[in-house]
């Protein structure tokens, strides 16, 4: 019986967290504290945020896992849920996941974790939404696409949002890293692109030509390094 997919995303997080020196551990927990509002978390813009709050809460249960609540770790807002793409399948399908506390079983109609027709329309983070709901109800994964992910990797070892991408940014690593683990492919050392995007307020960049951060990119940062060290 598979753990459902947002508990694997925790683990994954704790991992990332433990990994990281004490020192880097109290730079990161200031500047989390730093974007928390009355009510929530801000956004990039630094504007209260629904969405950032998400991100903000579950930070807050990685960095205290005896405080993690039932619904923290529910990424979703109901805009998404609502939407019949790719992305709104996906939240609709973890929080069936949570529902019933185990991985869902392979449904008659796969319609919800079909894949893209184009791989050159494709996104990095569509294609891992589509292989984690794949794997997680025992649909064999389709090898074409996991080829195409692991593509997606540049010699920096970070990957790109999809091939027309410029350069590669931390959501598509942290994502990828993250599937590419769950199906047990192989990827090239990710560490020190990861490293790189680390900053002294403790947060970690969107890409290297970034300066800031905000709670949903500590999110990825210790995403994609709790998937770099796979127990």
């Amino acid at each position: 019986m598979k753990t459902p997919l947002l508990y694997k995303v925790y683990k994954s997080l704790r991992r990332g967290w433990k990994s990281m020196t004490p020192d880097a551990q109290r730079a990161m927990r200031a500047f989390v504290a730093s974007q928390k509002t009355a009510h929530g978390y801000m956004n990039a813009g630094g504007c209260e945020d629904a969405y950032y709050g998400q991100f903000g809460h579950v930070l807050e249960a990685v960095f205290s896992p005896f405080r993690l609540p039932a619904t923290g770790i529910h990424l979703s807002v109901p805009e998404s849920r609502k939407q019949d793409t790719v992305y709104g399948r996906f939240f609709a399908f973890l929080e069936k996941e949570m529902k019933f506390g185990t991985a869902l079983t392979p449904l008659a109609d796969k319609s919800f974790c079909t894949l893209p027709t184009s791989l050159s329309d494709s996104t990095t983070n569509a294609v891992c939404c589509v292989l984690a709901m794949q794997h997680q109800t025992g649909i064999p994964s389709d090898e074409t696409y996991v080829k195409w992910l692991q593509q997606r990797q540049d010699e920096s070892g970070g990957f790109r949002a999809s091939e027309e991408a410029p350069i590669p940014d931390l959501l598509s690593t942290a994502v990828a890293l993250f599937t590419l683990r769950l199906l047990g492919a192989t990827v090239r050392d990710a560490m020190p692109f990861v490293q790189a995007h680390w900053l002294e307020s403790g947060g970690f960049a969107p890409t290297l030509l970034d300066d800031y951060s905000d709670v949903e990119y500590v999110f990825y940062g210790l995403l994609a390094l709790g998937s770099i060290n796979e127990e």
